[in-house]
């Protein structure tokens, strides 16, 4: 009854207000900041509740969203894709690394053989103009057979820096690959950054 009584004097109020509105030309007996029926419609609050009720602002709005979202979980994607390549090529540069120490310290070493040789050369130079011809033949065979094993040992350097050399050019062909493959996720991620903000400024003017 309470609910009734107060619905009716609302009706009533209402009905009273509005008793004297004429919607004709002329002047008009509202006071002044009096609402009517056509500034309820006409406010923000009612529009935005007729544009919400409506199907396909509805089913705009929707779309909109939801390529805003697969957009955005495709970018995600791509910049995991990008952060895995960026450790990628951060183990490449870093195996490129130590296969460049390793090769410096081959030539290193070639280079101590080679000085080890020299001294045990003099070595046996010194001792041949010592000795008679019997002992300076023998020597001259020690430094044949020590000049024969420094030929062996430099072959096999050399043949290790062969093999590094070819490793240091294969890291280095995939470098540049990596390197072309980030630049063009790169270019795809800010081609989608585009097309997620124009998405977005689009749903923001709908709305």
């Amino acid at each position: 009854m309470r609910c009734t009584s107060f619905l009716s004097m609302v009706t009533q109020l209402e009905s009273h207000r509005y008793a004297k509105a004429t919607f004709h030309e002329g002047v008009h007996r509202q006071a002044p900041g009096d609402s009517t029926p056509w500034r309820d419609v006409a406010s923000p609050i009612n529009r935005i509740k007729m544009w919400w009720l409506t199907p396909a602002a509805k089913g705009s709005m929707t779309a909109a969203w939801c390529m805003a979202i697969i957009t955005g979980a495709y970018c995600f994607s791509i910049q995991q894709d990008t952060k895995e390549t960026y450790l990628l090529n951060n183990v490449l540069m870093r195996a490129l690394h130590d296969e460049t120490l390793r090769a410096n310290a081959n030539e290193e070493r070639v280079g101590e053989l080679q000085e080890a040789v020299r001294k045990h050369v003099g070595k046996l130079e010194m001792k041949k103009s010592c000795k008679f011809v019997d002992s300076k033949n023998e020597s001259v065979g020690a430094a044949a057979q020590g000049h024969i094993n420094h030929e062996i040992e430099l072959v096999r350097e050399r043949m290790r820096a062969d093999v590094v050399h070819e490793r240091n050019q294969q890291l280095v062909n995939e470098l540049h690959k990596v390197r072309l493959a980030l630049a063009q996720v790169n270019k795809e991620n800010i081609q989608l950054r585009g097309e997620v903000e124009r998405l977005q400024k689009l749903s923001t003017r709908r709305m």
